[in-house]
């Protein structure tokens, strides 16, 4: 299921040019039969250390390639991975202590569905004592005050029972709402990550431009048996081959990073 769910991703996010799995450029560059036999004949034309030097430098460059590759995949299954596990931080920072304060909620409601009779027949004893006192009957004012008196330490004892719950969950959302706070705090940390993944994508495009130019005066250098021109072209190659493969790791490496921090973040969940 996650590697359907993998497949999907990279399939969208390719069309949308959001992570290129493997560069389009790369497509450009095909190690074929022919090529390699007209750089083998290159090598002998060159003979001895030359000729050496031909097929050194298209082996590393073709090893090079294939790193790229490699280091592609790398990515984009890190990048997946990083993506999926944020969004269930993020899924989870909403669900942070939600049965507790449910329960408190339920536990305040309660209480308060339980106390109401007692206040509203508080609050009706104490307008009939208001009235008793209009009336001037200092019998039936004195007996329903007395009854007021006794009913108050209930009522009292029913209010500091709802304000003692109110503070509960008054307490219990603030909490919440401190450690998603904090969650958030540490997965922003994430951003910078994530623009100097964008820097060093964009600083990828140029040698890849000039790698495919390169690669066209190779296979042109090569087929008119140039050991000369061939040799320069590849070593031009392998210097920009270098610098992507060096822009690839630390795209990795700052997608590890992010793996970190959200493995960070996640720790304040649990």
């Amino acid at each position: 299921m996650m590697k359907k769910m993998f497949m999907i991703y990279l399939a969208v996010h390719m069309l949308l040019g959001i992570v290129p799995v493997r560069e389009a450029a790369a497509a450009a560059i095909e190690f074929t039969d022919a090529i390699n036999r007209q750089l083998s004949e290159t090598a002998g034309r060159a003979g001895g250390a030359g000729g050496t030097k031909l097929l050194k430098q298209y082996d590393t460059f073709k090893a090079e390639r294939k790193e790229t590759m490699d280091w592609d995949d790398k990515i984009a299954a890190l990048h997946y991975a990083n993506e999926a596990k944020a969004s269930e931080v993020r899924r989870r920072i909403s669900d942070l202590d939600k049965d507790k304060i449910r329960q408190l909620e339920e536990q305040l409601s309660a209480a308060k569905r339980k106390y109401q009779p007692l206040f509203d027949s508080y609050t009706a004893l104490n307008k009939q004592v208001a009235a008793a006192k209009k009336l001037k009957d200092k019998t039936l004012s004195k007996m329903l005050q007395t009854q007021a008196n006794s009913m108050k330490l209930l009522v009292n004892i029913g209010r500091q029972d709802i304000k003692r719950k109110q503070a509960a969950l008054t307490a219990a959302k603030k909490e919440r709402t401190g450690k998603a706070a904090k969650v958030r705090s540490v997965l922003s940390g994430i951003d910078p990550y994530k623009s100097k993944i964008k820097s060093d994508k964009s600083a990828i495009s140029t040698p890849n431009k000039l790698l495919n130019t390169e690669w066209k005066n190779f296979k042109a250098a090569v087929k008119s048996q140039d050991p000369s021109r061939t040799s320069d072209t590849l070593g031009r190659m392998l210097t920009l081959s270098g610098q992507i493969l060096a822009k690839k790791q630390s795209i990795f490496q700052h997608e590890q990073r992010i793996e970190t921090i959200i493995r960070q973040a996640n720790a304040h969940i649990k």
